[in-house]
């Protein structure tokens, strides 16, 4: 039976290397789906401006 040695340094690297790697995959997912969210609501409220304005002009007098 041969005796395996660990290198506590390498094994440390390897943990923080890929535990830095999730933080920074799930940073940059939150930051994409806010500026999702942020787009779809300026659609959404230039389309509901665009609406009202359509609205107001129905309803004026022609003449």
């Amino acid at each position: 039976m041969i005796l395996m040695t660990i290198n506590w340094g390498e094994a440390g690297a390897l943990a923080g290397k890929g535990f830095g790697t999730v933080v920074i995959v799930l940073v940059i997912l939150a930051v994409v789906t806010w500026l999702m969210g942020f787009i779809f609501q300026r659609i959404k409220k230039r389309g509901e401006k665009a609406k009202t304005t359509a609205e107001v002009e129905e309803t004026k007098p022609k003449g």
